[in-house]
């Protein structure tokens, strides 16, 4: 009797250490019990200084609108990250976050070279990862059952910008690339689906962030001097997209430029001008001439609030939000496996809706939007 008292007491011991050790009981326990209390946390991962986008106050107005309207069961909070915007200061930010078990879910992040590691991290500490802007396509391709994307990947936009350049009837492109995760990515998509369209790739370029203005010079000198090209198509991020841009017509290289979300960016409008009419175009999932009723309730409402326009970073942290809190009141608990059945379950309408999720979390039903620049912003094309 004494012996079987010692084994029941030694494998109490043993389940209940198992338990505490285990990162993602512990963290149902923890949102569980924060839940009852009325309270729900959710951190939003960005790289805050260096990306200038209107994310935080999109975030601010999405949670006034949640606690006011009652959306969720429980009191939202949303705790703000700076990741750095380098792969090192970002998996350090994800394991700062997964410290604290009473965060259920996580909006980010920026970046998608800084997206893939920290979303394993999440993955194994149990959080929920909301992707709201990274486009890289591996990002849901990695069996990982608590991460979800609301923005198209980056097969998306290759397709979608092939698409533009046949029409545009571009028989040859350039491309000029990021060296990073996305670019990579983004510029493999593209040049795949030119081989659908007939269209010929007659030189591929890479570029980091580290690249000099006289470096991008000569480059573009070389293109100008040994290419026939009908368009270029540059993937990367602002400002060094400008940069490129305002090297290439000093250089007298004045065909149409193509690109993706980055270039519909009010930074790189501001420093454009009419010359450029019709000459560059973008992709995004950023129509402010949807007839989406709850795009134009966001628009009005981030408008009247701040003073300024939102952007596309914008729109999808609030739409990322409202999602995730009515997904844990549908589910009535905010421990991530039991909010993922929810998300997986139904159709999203929201500002930058309506769309569904395919069974790897990459979002499925949205469509982008092709925009060309004129007359200082770009419009639907």
């Amino acid at each position: 009797m004494k012996y079987l008292k010692l084994f029941f007491a030694l494998s109490v011991i043993l389940f209940t250490s198992c338990a505490i050790d285990d990162p993602i009981k512990a963290r149902n326990s923890t949102v569980s019990r924060l839940y009852k209390q009325g309270t729900v946390k959710i951190a939003l991962a960005n790289s805050f200084v260096q990306n200038k986008s209107k994310m935080w106050e999109a975030a601010v107005l999405a949670q006034e609108k949640i606690n006011r309207e009652q959306l969720c069961h429980a009191k939202l909070e949303i705790i703000k990250y700076d990741d750095g915007g380098s792969q090192i200061s970002g998996t350090k930010t994800a394991y700062e976050i997964a410290s604290h078990n009473d965060i259920c879910a996580v909006i980010g992040h920026g970046y998608s070279d800084i997206s893939m590691p920290c979303s394993l991290i999440y993955q194994y500490y149990g959080i929920l990862t909301f992707n709201y802007i990274s486009t890289v396509h591996g990002l849901t391709e990695k069996n990982n059952p608590f991460i979800f994307s609301n923005m198209p990947n980056d097969n998306d936009y290759g397709e979608a910008i092939a698409n533009l350049c046949g029409k545009n009837k571009y028989k040859s492109v350039l491309i000029y690339y990021l060296e990073n995760t996305s670019g990579t990515s983004l510029s493999n998509a593209f040049e795949l689906n030119c081989n659908n369209y007939g269209i010929d790739v007659v030189n591929r370029e890479s570029f980091d962030l580290s690249t000099t203005a006289k470096a991008i010079d000569t480059s573009v000198k070389r293109w100008k001097n040994n290419f026939v090209f009908d368009a270029v198509f540059i993937a990367g991020r602002m400002p060094i997209i400008q940069d490129i841009i305002t090297i290439m017509r000093e250089n007298g290289v004045d065909c149409p430029i193509v690109g993706a979300d980055p270039f519909d960016d009010p930074l790189l409008t501001e420093n454009l001008d009419s010359s450029e009419n019709g000459r560059i175009f973008a992709f995004s999932n950023f129509n402010v001439s949807t007839k989406n009723i709850k795009f134009r309730d966001f628009y009005v409402s981030f408008t009247q609030k701040y003073g300024y326009e939102p952007d596309q970073e914008a729109l999808q942290v609030y739409d990322a939000l409202l999602v995730l809190a009515k997904a844990i009141a549908l589910a009535d608990t905010p421990v991530p496996s039991r909010v993922a059945e929810i998300l997986h379950s139904r159709l999203w309408f929201e500002a930058a809706g309506p769309y569904s999720f395919w069974p790897n979390g990459a979002i499925r039903g949205r469509e982008l939007t092709v925009k060309v620049f004129n007359n200082g912003k770009f419009e639907e094309f």
